[in-house]
């Protein structure tokens, strides 16, 4: 790890009062208050809560990075949740959470993810929580909601 990541993370550590229990990445990020990250998030766990952050977005191709767009000052964007708040856990269509985000759609029509159908399609993990807000990560697997389900009644989880 070089020090860069280190001082991140022992910045973090320090914020947030404990040690960094868990980290990973989402490579999408959604919720039903109209934000989208689309190059995602870093997640992790500090004194039992989640956390999460957006990261500036620095376009490249082929290694080069590219000029940016004048789309104003970047500001991080950064939120948490206490897991014993998750009341609902399900995948959803990746394609239909942009939709609802960009056209002010309503989120509690979406349709829950069928891995049949969609074979070459993206999916994303909502969480619905006490406070009604929808949250929507994609992690490439299922240690997040695997924490959360370990907490929750396993009666009141809806999908794979």
């Amino acid at each position: 790890m070089d020090e860069e990541t280190k001082a991140f993370l022992a910045d973090i550590e320090q914020r947030r009062g404990g040690q960094i229990s868990f980290k990973t990445f989402s490579t999408f990020y959604a919720d039903n208050s109209g934000k989208l990250c689309r190059y995602g998030v870093f997640f992790y766990r500090v004194n039992g809560m989640f956390w999460f952050q957006d990261f500036e977005h620095v376009p490249s191709f082929l290694g080069f990075q590219l000029t940016k767009r004048k789309d104003g000052d970047y500001q991080m964007f950064e939120s948490s949740f206490s897991p014993s708040d998750v009341v609902s856990i399900r995948k959803v269509w990746k394609k239909s959470v942009i939709k609802c985000v960009q056209n002010g759609k309503d989120f509690f029509r979406l349709r829950t993810f069928n891995p049949v159908l969609g074979i070459l399609s993206e999916s994303a993990t909502e969480f619905t929580m006490k406070d009604g807000r929808l949250l929507y990560f994609q992690f490439m697997d299922k240690t997040v909601q695997n924490m959360i389900v370990g907490r929750m009644n396993k009666n009141d989880i809806e999908g794979d």
